[in-house]
């Protein structure tokens, strides 16, 4: 029997995705079961910080590992995969001056803004697990640690060079260094003595080398750390300075290569030297 019944065939994703994310969240889909069962599967992506709006960048580092979370999930693991934003940072004193409002209130409304663009996309997210890492609950934790790297002796303070800007009175990473300038005030850069704190890690230079007690990483990873460690095996060579009559009677060197010192044919100290 004819009828007049049209049937559209329209797809409106944002009716759908908004019907069904809904679903998930009441269900708690993607919140991780602490008591389950299952064998556990840890899945971490880098934190965005919270400028207010997402790019492709942030779905470029997110979505691989949102990919691979939901794969374990499949294979039957508890996977656990939590989201949170990297609070801290120049970027909101800077913001928060330049708009007069107080860091706080910028950055939490950043943090909305952001969390409601995240599980716009429906990833598997567990949002009872969010950090936020200007909140105190979390960096109290930050507190402990260093306190306890304290008792140590893992924590110790220190003169060395740094990076300052004026215009933004902080200290920068070189990375935030552009043709000697401020990335973002554009002031001149300066390098100037500082007394500020650092953690022994070479204390660990042997053990986080040893690949023999660990996890079987791959040999990519494995000479990424070794490098970046930098562990070298030397000797300490003193240079005769005695006939300038200085405060001390030699300057100390290190090498790795002591066969080559005769071809030694000049010696080049650097200003932060001490």
């Amino acid at each position: 029997m004819p009828t007049n019944r049209k049937t559209s065939l329209r797809y409106d994703p944002q009716t759908i995705d908004t019907k069904w994310q809904a679903r998930w969240e009441s269900d708690g889909l993607h919140q991780t079961k602490d008591d389950g069962l299952k064998p556990k599967w840890y899945a971490l992506t880098m934190y965005p910080y919270p400028s207010g709006d997402l790019h492709i960048g942030h779905w470029y580092a997110m979505s691989p590992a949102d990919t691979y979370a939901r794969f374990m999930r499949m294979k039957g693991y508890n996977v656990l995969f939590p989201m949170g934003f990297d609070a801290f940072g120049l970027p909101a004193e800077n913001a928060a001056i330049r708009n007069k409002v107080d860091p706080s209130e910028w950055t939490f409304a950043n943090i909305e803004r952001m969390r409601k663009q995240l599980k716009s996309m429906g990833p598997v997210f567990d949002w009872e697990r969010e950090v936020i890492t200007c909140d105190p609950d979390y960096y109290r934790w930050n507190q402990w640690l260093f306190l306890k790297l304290y008792e140590k002796g893992l924590a110790y303070r220190a003169e060395a060079a740094v990076n300052w800007c004026p215009g933004c009175q902080t200290v920068l990473a070189n990375e935030q260094v552009v043709d000697g300038k401020c990335e973002r005030s554009e002031d001149v850069v300066i390098r100037r003595e500082m007394e500020q704190w650092f953690l022994r890690i070479t204390s660990y230079a042997d053990e986080l080398i040893d690949f023999s007690k660990v996890i079987d990483w791959p040999e990519r990873i494995k000479s990424m750390q070794t490098n970046w460690v930098g562990r070298s095996e030397g000797v300490k060579v003193g240079f005769d300075i005695s006939e300038y009559r200085l405060d001390q009677d030699d300057i100390s060197v290190f090498t790795t290569r002591i066969d080559t010192i005769f071809g030694v044919t000049f010696l080049a100290l650097a200003p932060e030297n001490h």
